[in-house]
């Protein structure tokens, strides 16, 4: 495969250009420094594993340039450190599939919502799976213990692979609570309700987020980010928040009070590194983030599937117009599908039941 060298121009000059789970390499490189001291902090600021079970984890190596097409499976974990010590598996929060066409100057992110029924393959390393349930479920399915979550991304791309045929050639793992580390690092981050609603989590002593646009600390916006039952359309909601998050963080992050600051910029990068784990083909971090430079949070493009609920109250797909979804992902055809179902776009941000 023919590959082009990326050449930099300027120290601090690489913006974060990542979306979704590439938050995680966009916050985790913030800006790449054009010297080898900083290309090495970067690189090794991200744990990277196989975590798609293709032997393709850290020790591949192979020439740097990275060319087009990508698709990366992220996924954003519930792991809490009390954990640790229960042995209780994590599910995943957040599932998305990245898709980058081959031009690497624009991207789409398409939600999968965790409670979409499906069948998930059996597993070979832990023997479960096998049966249909909600999706989020292959994660713990592939998990031999708590500290397992290669087994565990690895039963989530199985899965999530069955379900839309995409060949991911990278993925990203984060856990959402690391995202606090890295929203604290950024002084917080704006984000946007279409209308004033009261949180269910009892943890926030039932706080009433306002409408419109406000500037949230690092627990008040993983709070929001996290809210579920207080959205009419439920997980969708919270899917349009997760992404509305994911574009905010990335324009924090390549504000100019980031880029030109080295200092915030280390701390950024040491808190990214601290809640990612990546498997990116043997590609390095600093490698991804040149290539995908033409980037920005505006070149995004939101989608979420079509849904139905199921009796069992469950997520079913819709037919044929998701695999029409799939299909237009992975033949890059996602333009001509929009043009005939516009309803694909994810558009507004979280709309709350009203409060009181």
């Amino acid at each position: 495969m023919s590959r082009r060298r990326n050449r930099r121009r300027s120290p601090w000059w690489t913006k974060l250009c990542l979306i979704a789970g590439l938050v995680l390499v966009i916050t985790s490189t913030g800006v790449y420094a054009g010297t080898v001291a900083v290309a090495d902090k970067v690189n090794n600021s991200v744990a990277q594993d196989d975590l798609l079970g293709d032997g393709n984890g850290r020790n591949t190596e192979h020439d740097s340039r990275v060319t087009g097409p990508i698709d990366m499976l992220l996924a954003g974990s519930d792991m809490r450190k009390s954990w640790k010590s229960s042995g209780e598996l994590p599910r995943t929060d957040s599932i998305m599939w990245l898709h980058i066409p081959a031009s690497l100057d624009h991207a789409y992110l398409l939600s999968i919502p965790r409670d979409l029924e499906v069948t998930i393959p059996v597993d070979k390393h832990t023997g479960k799976g096998g049966e249909t349930t909600k999706i989020n479920a292959s994660f713990p399915d592939g998990m031999k213990d708590v500290n397992d979550i290669k087994g565990g991304m690895q039963s989530l791309h199985a899965t999530v692979q069955q379900l839309t045929g995409a060949d991911f050639t990278m993925a990203a793992l984060v856990n959402w609570d690391g995202f606090k580390a890295i929203t604290a690092e950024l002084g917080g981050v704006t984000l946007c309700v279409d209308k004033t609603f009261t949180s269910t989590q009892p943890s926030l002593g039932h706080h009433t987020f306002q409408k419109g646009c406000h500037h949230y600390d690092a627990d008040m916006a993983l709070a929001l980010v996290r809210e579920r039952y207080a959205y009419n359309d439920s997980d969708y909601g919270r899917q349009r928040m997760q992404q509305q998050f994911i574009k905010q963080i990335l324009k924090r992050a390549t504000s100019a009070g980031v880029l030109t600051n080295p200092s915030k910029i280390d701390k950024v990068i040491g808190a990214a590194g601290k809640a990612l784990t990546m498997d990116l083909n043997g590609y390095q971090v600093v490698d991804l983030v040149l290539a995908l430079r033409k980037i920005s949070p505006d070149s995004i493009t939101t989608l979420q599937i079509a849904h139905t609920t199921l009796q069992d109250g469950n997520e079913g797909v819709v037919q044929p117009v998701d695999d029409q979804l799939f299909k237009a992902l992975r033949t890059d055809k996602v333009d001509d599908l929009l043009l005939s179902h516009p309803e694909l776009v994810s558009k507004g941000e979280g709309t709350g039941k009203s409060a009181g």
